[in-house]
């Protein structure tokens, strides 16, 4: 099973109908080869609508021309077509992408639902799930920013999507067109794919629109483990053409990922809640201090002795840390309790996590002892774990649970303003997922690790970026930086954007019925 990829160079809605002529040409082009084609979004008549461009009416008069075109298509070179254009429906607009057959006949259609920035001025939300048999499998259509959204990807992985068709105008900035990238193409659709277990096949522009729009292009393949089958450059027009494996019935292969941990579907509750339930919503709405909300986080790497790990604490205690991340451990809480407390500042916390047996357990300790302690939820049951402290709020969870995107979702719903992540996992998979746990929930994120190739301590931005990081390879290290925890109460990812109120709660009751599982 064949698919392509037309990445186009981005147009000016005074330009839609020679770019129009143009997409035409590249999607036939495209459709003689290959099983299933897919355009970016707002292919037609651009993404940049804004009413005072141009005459709306006017240009959207021609879109059945276009979807006419289209279905022509596909019906005479036997290729599904998904393409994303603007959509009229009766007084509103819509953001939509929309899936032709072999035979030029509509099989699905998605309404953009996470709209992103400016999206929201002209464009109605839509459903967050749209989902269609194909003769290659089961397909679900996504639009851009959708990806983003943990739980708008997970539905459509749990109603039992093989592929995942993203039509994206990603946005990008930088002084070098050829180096261009997005969160999205960086790191985040790999996560996606990943945690998934599923293909995701992304189609972009590039280049800029309406001088104040830059495209990141960068169209690409993610197989089920995640990983980047081809990528587009940044900077020119591409047909990206990948062969997917597919049975001797013609239909796309997705072996489970073994690796995956089963999901708990009985934990996470505060997905569905109402958002003015949510407690997180209490604890952006607080006024803060800034400089009061903003500790001096430190991260350990490495496997240390008993003597190391005080001293370790001791060390960053006079950096003037507030809070100290500690690596798994496989020494005895009990035998370094007392020594830890007696090098502890009275507002410094620690968290310890140790190894004990088959069990991970992570205590918390102040100056007068341990205070709190968290065990792996998915194993034992439990809330999300979030503890106040004068600075900020410190969520936690363990090894494989930071692989499943609805654990840190709940985490952050529960008014984490940061999320600690002691694993023993290969810091090549730990990286981006801990880079797309802080983007998608907009709050920071310290990585330890210990017994593990590569071990690293991170600290990454709500903005997923890498603030501070550990060498590789070290017996043992510690970075640390300032997280101004303002910055995960502010939800905002773009203006008109928000991780807490643009999501549709009523929409993810599916995500916590415990009768779903993710393959």
């Amino acid at each position: 099973m064949r698919i392509a990829l037309v990445q186009m160079q981005a147009n000016d809605i005074r330009d839609f109908q020679v770019a129009v002529d143009k997409l035409l040409n590249m999607t036939c082009e495209a459709a003689k080869k290959n099983d299933l084609v897919i355009v970016p979004e707002c292919a037609f008549p651009a993404y940049y609508i804004e009413p005072r461009e141009i005459n709306l009416s006017l240009v959207l008069g021609k879109t059945q021309y276009f979807l006419e075109k289209m279905k022509e298509i596909a019906k005479k070179n036997h290729s599904y077509i998904a393409f994303g254009y603007v959509e009229k429906d009766n007084d509103r607009l819509y953001n939509t992408a929309l899936l032709i057959d072999r035979e030029g006949k509509e099989v699905v259609k998605k309404h953009k639902s996470y709209l992103w920035h400016f999206d929201h001025l002209w464009f109605s939300e839509g459903e967050d799930l749209a989902t269609a048999d194909t003769d290659f499998g089961k397909v679900a259509l996504i639009i851009c920013c959708d990806a983003r959204s943990p739980e708008i990807v997970r539905m459509a992985a749990l109603a039992g999507a093989d592929l995942i068709i993203d039509l994206a105008n990603l946005t990008a900035t930088g002084p070098n067109i050829s180096e261009l990238q997005n969160a999205q193409s960086a790191y985040l659709l790999s996560v996606r794919a990943m945690e998934n277990g599923v293909w995701i096949a992304m189609a972009d522009k590039w280049g800029v629109e309406t001088h104040n729009i830059t495209y990141a292009g960068r169209s690409a393949v993610y197989n089920p483990e995640g990983n980047c089958l081809y990528q587009a450059g940044s900077d020119a027009d591409e047909i990206v053409s990948v062969e997917i494996p597919a049975g001797k019935d013609g239909r796309i292969l997705r072996e489970n990922n073994t690796a995956l941990p089963v999901r708990r579907p009985d934990l996470y509750e505060l997905l569905a809640a109402p958002t003015d339930e949510l407690p997180v919503k209490k604890v952006i709405e607080q006024p803060v201090c800034i400089s009061e909300i903003t500790p001096y986080i430190t991260a350990v790497t490495g496997e240390l002795s008993a003597q190391d790990y005080v001293a370790m604490v001791q060390r960053l205690g006079v950096h003037g840390s507030r809070l100290i991340c500690m690596p798994p451990s496989r020494l005895a809480i009990k035998e370094l309790q007392r020594e830890l407390c007696a090098v502890m500042a009275s507002e410094v916390m620690v968290v310890a996590t140790m190894i004990e047996g088959e069990t991970t357990k992570s205590y918390i300790l102040q100056k007068e002892g341990i205070v709190a302690d968290y065990e792996n939820a998915h194993k034992n049951g439990g809330k999300p774990f979030v503890l106040a402290a004068s600075w900020g709020n410190v969520g936690l969870l363990h090894e494989e649970e930071g692989l499943i995107p609805e654990w840190a979702r709940c985490i952050m719903l529960a008014g984490a303003d940061c999320l600690l992540w002691p694993n023993r996992l290969p810091s090549s998979v730990v990286t981006p997922v801990a880079r797309t746990r802080a983007a998608e929930n907009r709050m920071f994120v310290v990585v330890v690790q210990s017994e593990t190739s590569s071990a690293l301590g991170q600290i990454i931005d709500p903005n997923g970026i890498v603030l501070a990081s550990t060498l590789e390879n070290q017996t043992q290290q510690a970075c640390g930086t300032y997280a101004c925890f303002a910055n995960s109460r502010m939800k905002n990812i773009v203006p008109g954007t928000h991780v807490i109120y643009n999501r549709h709660p009523q929409a993810y009751k599916r995500l916590v019925r415990g009768t779903e599982k993710a393959d």
